[in-house]
């Protein structure tokens, strides 16, 4: 087949089938926005805005502590300013950010307190607050107006009683078509209904403009989906990335000693998101949000190198708290009682349906990373527990799902258990009274290894292809044709094209990387790629379905394809 023929079959199957559905997915400058104001409640969050602004009030910008809520805050954050400075009202805009250790996530009502003692009047959230109905209510008792933007799952029955700007708090039909901006670009979209008050102000519309990089970034860290208009912030947010825009990106590729020229949205997840996470998991996150509204060069390379060192310091924690939980899983995690897959076993470990985890070193700066790291050892969700300095004896856990599991609504069926408790249907936070830490763990399994009965595959990663190939499809031309459906990530993955060929004409092998995991082969005379698979044994007879991606491999000067292997199976 030719390449085209290809990348439409592919395109097809993910569902874009129009001409202009193809045009808009595979342009270059995509067009794919929409009308801020069919989001809930926005228009009446821009109203209130502009005339706080308008009337020199102080509005303080409230965001969570993770890559997101600080991107997200950033933008708001100078938006507003420049709006203040555009009406001429003198209207101060300052910004908090909680401590991840010291106060958790959410709005709380000390910081509240402080904030309304320094001067603020309004308070708009940017990445949390749709479980914070308590809270907004003691906001509003103390004579705060509340502004909640966010993205996370709300829970219906306990709505915050404001103006709550959140794509998933409206009818499950409402006017706004996209479910999945991240925190960021909920604040991007406040931001746009706000110029619209504002008679669309050409220095606003550019100043917006400009913080396309910030939800870019946002949304990659926050493991969003990459379509729909997702994919139009992330192709223009890279492209700006590449160019070298914002100085603070720019200290941050340099200090991490990569080439911005090449920026992928996986560099974009594995190189800036971590260390701009790295202040907040360890220290002070509110540094990020200086770093991107700071004028003084200085300042900004400062704080690029000591995110560059707090993340080389939560890599070393990361590891040792990830090897704790392991060690907890193979022995059966004593104190983190749940029910196996069968009804018994040792309480914690292999074989259970949901591993609640608490090593005893464990850091709530990286327990979220760790529990991911763990669902992808063991293919199970996984939620790792640890001391909290909030209140004594509540635990805080950090959870990720697995599979096709609605982590979410899993842990919200056992609320009884909880503090508190937040989340979407891939990640979830929540705090619990040490004493209940057991029953949640057998409650968790006990529930899960139901679900299983009745849906066995629910915790499995697809392993489908999405087309099958002949060897002579595979070459450069079709790897270039791909590419041009990244970025890749979440809701649209790297193609998984299916080559099957005799296993006689498989051969070649090579062990390949400092500690020979990774193997690299030839079927029918193309060159094969499988990193982690060293290991597989081949047979000598029938069939190998080899399953993964045609890339460009360029090296001394040479470009070749070569097809990285996503699995391998025998038939």
């Amino acid at each position: 087949m030719r390449p085209d023929e290809i990348v439409k079959k592919i395109l097809v199957a993910r569902g874009v089938v129009s001409e202009d559905a193809t045009a808009e997915f595979l342009s270059e400058k995509p067009k794919l926005v929409h009308d801020p104001l069919l989001l809930p409640e926005t228009e009446a969050g821009a109203d209130l805005l502009v005339r706080a602004l308008s009337e020199g009030k102080r509005v303080c910008v409230y965001g969570d502590y993770d890559v997101d809520g600080v991107c997200g805050t950033a933008l708001l954050v100078s938006f507003l300013r420049a709006a203040a400075r555009v009406l001429g009202s003198g209207s101060k805009v300052t910004y908090y950010i909680p401590s991840r250790i010291g106060e958790g996530y959410g709005l709380n009502n000390e910081a509240l307190r402080e904030i309304r003692d320094a001067g603020a009047d309004v308070v708009v959230t940017v990445d949390c607050g749709s479980v914070s109905a308590p809270e907004t209510a003691f906001a509003k008792g103390i004579g705060l107006d509340v502004i909640i933007t966010d993205h996370h799952d709300p829970d219906r029955e306990n709505l915050p009683d404001c103006i709550h700007i959140n794509p998933k708090a409206g009818p499950e039909d409402g006017a706004y078509p996209f479910k999945m901006l991240c925190g960021a670009g909920v604040a991007f979209k406040l931001c746009g209904a706000v110029m619209t008050r504002m008679e669309e102000d050409k220095s606003l519309r550019a100043l917006l403009r400009g913080g396309v990089d910030l939800v870019s970034v946002a949304t990659i860290a926050d493991v969003m989906p990459l379509i729909d208009e997702n994919r139009t912030f992330v192709k223009y947010g890279l492209s700006m990335l590449k160019r070298g825009t914002r100085l603070a990106f720019r200290a941050l590729l340099s200090v991490a000693d990569t080439d911005p020229a090449g920026l992928s949205a996986r560099d974009v997840a594995f190189v800036i998101a971590p260390r701009l996470n790295a202040l907040g998991r360890l220290q002070d996150a509110s540094e990020g949000v200086e770093f991107f509204l700071t004028g003084d060069e200085e300042r900004v390379w400062e704080i690029a190198r000591r995110m560059d060192a707090r993340n080389t310091e939560r890599r070393r924690i990361q590891e040792s708290c990830f090897a704790d939980c392991m060690a907890l899983y193979e022995a059966g995690a004593p104190g983190a009682p749940g029910a196996d897959l069968a009804g018994q076993g040792a309480p914690g470990g292999k074989g259970r349906a949901f591993l609640l985890l608490r090593p005893e070193d464990s850091h709530e700066g990286v327990a979220g990373i760790v529990a991911g790291k763990v669902r992808e050892a063991t293919g199970l969700p996984c939620a790792v527990l640890s001391e909290t300095q909030e209140r004594k004896g509540l635990l805080k856990g950090s959870a990720r799902g697995a599979g096709r599991l609605d982590l979410i609504a899993l842990l919200r069926r056992h609320s009884v258990f909880f503090e508190r408790l937040g989340g979407h249907a891939a990640a979830a936070g929540f705090l619990i009274r040490a004493e209940n830490e057991a029953l949640l763990g057998e409650a968790l399994s006990l529930d899960l290894g139901e679900m299983l009965k009745e849906d066995p595959g629910l915790l499995e990663e697809s392993r489908d292809a999405e087309i099958m190939i002949e060897a002579s499809d595979v070459t450069p031309a079709l790897a270039e044709a791909l590419e041009r459906l990244s970025p890749f990530g979440v809701g649209n993955p790297k193609p998984l094209l299916s080559l099957c060929v005799p296993a006689e004409r498989v051969g070649g092998f090579r062990r390949m990387g400092q500690d020979g995991k990774h193997l690299r082969f030839t079927a029918e005379g193309i060159t094969c790629v499988f990193f982690n698979g060293a290991d597989t044994a081949f047979p000598d007879t029938g069939i190998v379905q080899i399953v993964g991606c045609p890339e460009i491999n360029e090296w001394n000067g040479l470009r070749n394809v070569q097809l990285a292997v996503r699995y391998i199976d025998m038939i």
